[in-house]
């Protein structure tokens, strides 16, 4: 099936789904390459004959590599898009709540069959919702709106959760952790180590008992990884789970004004701590002063959540104690260690050079030979090896590490 016929049938489902017949079809064929391989990327418009309306579709297809990861980061997104977001959609209106959190694009239909599988959502850019350069510090006013809006999301999923037990099992049953395939690649492992050799390299001049306490870190990264990684606790709940800035969009008032935001890419979803959210986010994107600002951002975070929580009917304090949160972070926040210095290696790899790393080969070794010799490049930018160590620093203050 040619790409000009599949994204044609996709957008005759959406409009089949929404019950319009009497349509024009108009699909764009520009590839939307993004900063990975997880997914293909292309629109579409489906304009009502009758009415006028016009529906502006965005559509995820499986890419053709061999990446271990995309199959079931595929069978992630349609699932949760498809059966777990309706079920705390529904949850949260039959709990009477004033305000229902809407932070997540509207989803029209999918396919996880084999060799077809799709996600078609509206499509937010049209809708003048935009992406942060990728490659600046997101600053506090974006920050401060992300830890509300994921406060109010895990007081969703927490009592949706402690509501109906068997039911969440049952919706999280189908659900593969990613996580787990990507930390056991020994090519993530040993990069990592070489990121924090050059940061070792970087801290050891000015501060010996951080850069003593990174050398254990280093000779220790695949259990590190693991303590990081690995949730052990009782206060766990479904996540966002790819939580950097290129999968977070923005809108804003003609005044300039931050108005809303809309959280995309759930294939990374899973059961664990809040604190892995929070962490890949704030070490993904944050500077050393906000960082420094931690605790403020935490209470920040947790007043939205106690509110929500409260107004679905339910204890925070039973949901997810504030100490809990403080306790984990300590102890989990590692995964965003090590999540934020992968990540500024790709914030500051050009969009262009991205797309080109996965051009005339499916194979996995392939691409992460491509990317390896890459990220050497990339490495070199006057300001990686701050942030990454600024990242180290924090964590060391913070006692992560």
């Amino acid at each position: 099936m040619s790409v000009l016929d599949r994204v044609e049938r996709i957008l005759k489902r959406v409009a089949e789904v929404e019950g319009i017949s009497n349509c024009e079809i108009t699909p764009n064929l520009e590839t939307l390459s993004g900063d990975g391989f997880l997914s293909e990327f292309y629109t579409g418009n489906i304009k009502n004959k009758d009415t006028g309306e016009l529906l502006q579709i965005y559509i995820k297809v499986k890419p053709p590599t061999g990446m271990k990861i995309i199959e079931p980061a595929f069978i992630n997104e349609v699932n949760f898009y498809a059966k777990i977001l309706p079920e705390l959609d529904q949850f949260q209106r039959v709990q009477g709540v004033k305000e229902p959190f809407d932070k997540i694009p509207k989803f029209y239909c999918g396919s996880l069959e084999e060799g077809q599988e799709y996600l078609a959502l509206i499509d937010l850019k049209a809708l003048d919702y935009v992406l942060l350069d990728k490659s600046q510090f997101i600053d506090e006013k974006h920050l401060r709106l992300i830890f509300e809006t994921y406060g109010k999301y895990h007081a969703l999923t927490f009592a949706y959760k402690a509501s109906n037990p068997e039911k969440y099992q049952t919706l999280m049953k189908p659900i593969q952790d990613v996580f787990g395939v990507f930390k056991d690649f020994e090519e993530i492992t040993t990069g990592m180590a070489e990121r924090l050799n050059l940061s070792y390299d970087y801290i050891k001049t000015t501060d010996a008992e951080i850069a003593a306490r990174l050398k254990l870190l280093i000779a220790d990264v695949p259990a590190a990884f693991s303590r990081g990684f690995d949730y052990v606790g009782k206060y766990s709940t479904l996540v966002h789970g790819d939580c950097w800035s290129n999968n977070i969009l923005f809108k804003y008032q003609p005044n300039g004004e931050l108005e809303n935001l809309k959280l995309l890419d759930h294939q990374l979803i899973r059961d664990t701590t809040p604190v892995h959210d929070l962490s890949y986010f704030l070490y993904s994107g944050g500077s050393k002063a906000d960082f420094d600002k931690l605790d403020e951002y935490l209470e920040l975070y947790y007043r939205s959540f106690s509110s929500f929580a409260t107004e679905l009917g339910f204890d925070p304090k039973e949901l997810f104690p504030f100490e809990a949160l403080k306790r984990d972070w300590k102890r989990f926040a590692l995964m965003g260690v090590f999540m934020g210095i992968m990540l500024w290696e790709v914030k500051f790899m050009s969009k262009k050079e991205i797309q080109k790393l996965g051009v005339g080969t499916t194979d996995e070794q392939e691409m992460q030979k491509s990317y390896t010799e890459y990220a050497k490049v990339v490495r070199q930018h006057p300001e990686f090896l701050k942030n990454i160590s600024n990242i180290i620093i924090h964590a060391a203050e913070y006692g992560v590490i």
